[in-house]
């Protein structure tokens, strides 16, 4: 009999699934047996915790034991029927009414002792539980149920009775690749006894004895596996491009041409980046930094050492705008020196695409910006020694790259963080990095004031606008939406623009940017922005990431309460770049209690650290990303805004084993890597794994 065989099986060898039921599940991500033991309650219905008919109050889901009164009777009005029935303990009396389930009438008679679970409504002197769950006394009733996300068309006893299925089955095998001295030193259950008390638990106790083991061995895998992969670039010697020694005169001349004094931070990543740069083998380090603390200008100084050295780099942009103006701003930086700077980005004439290409292959332009165009297999490199990304882009980019590059060897890979993300994510994301954090800000900077508004407050803040403009400053008014919904109550991109072009600001120069528009548009736009041509950008949060204009000071986020503090810290960076004091004004009409504080939050911090701690508190890891594009997995069982002490738990037994055995290749230890690509290397996207 094969290891784990039922776990390995579809859904629908399960008694009960059928191929078209199997599709419902598939609709919550079910396809296999396993999928389905992964799929893990979200609460449990407690049938232990009995109430008093008397203290049942209206609104609460309780659970209670009651005598049958009286004979179950059934009323039809049209399509609808209620079955009612009356229920007594010695505390007092209520009714239990079920809607159009006529069957309930023939499991109970007058006399009969049942324990009831459902919601309380009271409707004057009218007292009912609507639509009860029942069992007779002495039943064996397990004391927690579990209550399982749901799609249309499967009920709780579908799911419960399919993982009963799998739990009770002779084919169910674990195979623990958790060490030994690992379980033993953090306390930890087997994995046979979480997965059965997560699902059907003794006690609340032991259904957290079971979560706690598998949250463990989650964050316990991807760091081991993450770790361990770094150890084997090491250990393997990959071979990254030499760069010669640069002359130390010329590397100083290049970093004093910014014309401003380098913070500690800046001066400290670039350290740590030359030291890269002297190893043989690769070197992977993500640059963490908040909004405005000079992360782009690191990595102009680490292209410029490479062009230095005779080697060749890439800066990938997430966006076609973003890499334009990196393109605009770097080339004129490296003019000076001698440096050739090219620019690839989806849509280019033929003409101009071939011509670059052959510029890139001959090694004539030694520093390329571009978008995904870059990962092309068109585009050969002569001599590319670096690669400088950012996380969306991170995962498989330095696998493809390498593979159009005329040397054996690897480039060196520089991971750009736009959005700061707490320790405890990026232990989870970046457990093969080594990790760069700029937290101070350039000399001159003002702090951002932020300021909540109501609709009341508009004529205020239009005159605040009006003041900026007068000073010769931009204001960029961002909406969470292009068009206007019928179904969605919220600021569009396209009607503020009329609005505002047709009233207040009719005498200004109003520009409409979303990701719809024609490229050729996007970047007439981009011009007139940064030649000082527009007063006022109405925006979509396209503008999240790399609008750098100097002279904008007003950024205003209308339906703040639909963006994450994440997000909205990023928005807030495209003001404040300059040493102008600049405002951002966060409107929302929403009273909903986590919104609301949210949007103070941003208030009260402007370091985008904090803020990323408090979005993570608030929201949880899925949405603090948005629609997971950052590679982040999908965890089940762990709550990494919860589970801080265990990530750290967890983090330590790796380290523990790794220290010994960085390849994991001891026998306790040789299951932990192919169970860590089994289960990550499609939701990573790393062609590596």
């Amino acid at each position: 009999m094969s290891r784990r065989s039922i776990l390995d099986e579809k859904v629908s060898v399960l008694r009960g699934i059928s191929d078209k039921r199997a599709a419902l599940f598939s609709k919550l991500g079910i396809h296999s047996c396993e999928d389905l033991l992964w799929h893990l309650p979200r609460t449990y219905e407690d049938w232990t915790d009995l109430s008093f008919v008397s203290e049942l109050e209206d609104g609460e889901t309780a659970c209670f034991k009651a005598h049958v009164i009286s004979m179950p009777h059934v009323n039809r009005r049209g399509r609808v029927s209620q079955t009612v029935v009356k229920l007594q303990d010695d505390t007092g009396a209520l009714s239990a009414v079920w809607f159009n389930q006529p069957w309930i009438a023939k499991q109970m008679s007058r006399g009969d002792s049942l324990v009831f679970r459902g919601r309380i409504k009271r409707a004057g002197r009218y007292f009912s539980v609507q639509n009860p769950q029942f069992y007779r006394e002495g039943e064996a009733v397990p004391p927690l149920l579990p209550i399982y996300p749901l799609t249309e068309g499967l009920t709780q006893n579908i799911l419960r009775d399919g993982v009963a299925q799998i739990l009770d089955s002779d084919s169910l095998h674990f195979t623990e690749f958790l060490p030994a001295g690992s379980r033993r030193d953090h306390q930890l259950a087997s994995q046979s006894y979480a997965f059965s008390e997560i699902h059907f638990p003794s006690s609340v106790h032991a259904a957290e004895v079971g979560r706690r083991r598998l949250a463990f061995e989650e964050l316990f895998l991807i760091m081991a596996g993450l770790r361990s992969l770094k150890a084997e670039r090491t250990y393997l010697e990959r071979q990254a491009l030499v760069l010669s020694e640069q002359d130390e005169a010329d590397l100083q001349k290049m970093e004093e041409s910014f014309g401003f004094q380098l913070t500690v931070s800046q001066q400290e990543t670039l350290a740590a980046i030359k030291r890269d740069f002297e190893r043989t083998c690769p070197a992977y380090r993500l640059i963490q930094g908040d909004v405005g603390s000079g992360k782009t200008a690191v990595a102009i100084l680490a292209m410029g050492y490479v062009a230095l050295a005779g080697k060749q780099s890439v800066l990938m942009a997430p966006t076609s705008i973003l890499a334009q103006q990196h393109y605009e701003n770097i080339s004129k930086f490296f003019e000076k020196f001698g440096i050739k700077t090219g620019l690839l980005v989806g849509g280019m004439p033929a003409a101009q695409k071939r011509e670059t290409l052959t510029a890139i292959e001959s090694g004539e332009i030694q520093c390329l910006i571009g978008t995904h165009a870059l990962l092309s297999d068109d585009v050969k490199y002569k001599q590319l020694a670096l690669c400088i990304t950012d996380e969306q882009h991170r995962f498989g980019v330095e696998q493809r790259l390498n593979l159009s590059s005329k040397e054996e060897a690897y480039p060196h890979v520089l991971v750009m963080s736009a959005t700061p993300i707490p320790r405890s994510l990026a232990m989870i994301l970046y457990g093969d990095l080594d990790i760069s954090e700029m937290r101070d800000m350039p000399a001159g900077r003002q702090p951002v004031l932020t300021y909540t508004a109501r609709n009341k407050d508009r004529p205020r803040v239009e005159q605040m606008i009006e003041n900026e403009i007068e000073k010769g400053h931009i204001t960029y008014i961002v909406c969470p939406a292009i068009k206007s919904s019928e179904m969605i109550k919220m600021e569009s991109a396209e009607e503020v623009f009329k609005r505002l072009k047709k009233g207040s600001f009719s005498h200004r120069r109003l520009a409409l940017l979303h990701g719809r528009l024609p490229a050729k548009e996007k970047d007439q736009i981009m011009q007139a922005l940064s030649a000082g041509e527009i007063d006022i950008l109405v925006s979509t949060s396209v503008i999240e990431v790399g609008i750098d204009q100097k002279k904008a000071t007003i950024l205003i986020v209308e339906n703040a309460e639909r963006f994450g503090l994440a997000q909205l810290h990023q928005m807030r960076g495209r003001v404040g770049r300059s040493h102008y004091q600049s405002y951002c004004i966060l409107m929302s009409e929403t009273d909903d209690v986590l919104a609301r504080k949210r949007v103070t939050a941003l208030c009260r911090h402007n370091d985008g650290f904090k803020i990323a701690e408090e979005d993570l508190r608030l929201r949880g890891p899925g949405d603090f990303f948005g629609v997971r594009q950052s590679g982040l997995p999908d965890f089940r069982a762990s709550d990494l805004s919860r589970d801080r002490d265990l990530l750290v738990e967890a983090a330590g037994a790796a380290e523990k084993i790794l220290a010994q055995d960085p390849l994991l290749q001891e026998a306790e230890n040789r299951l932990i890597l192919p169970e860590f690509k089994r289960r990550y290397a499609e939701r990573l996207k790393n062609p590596a794994l």
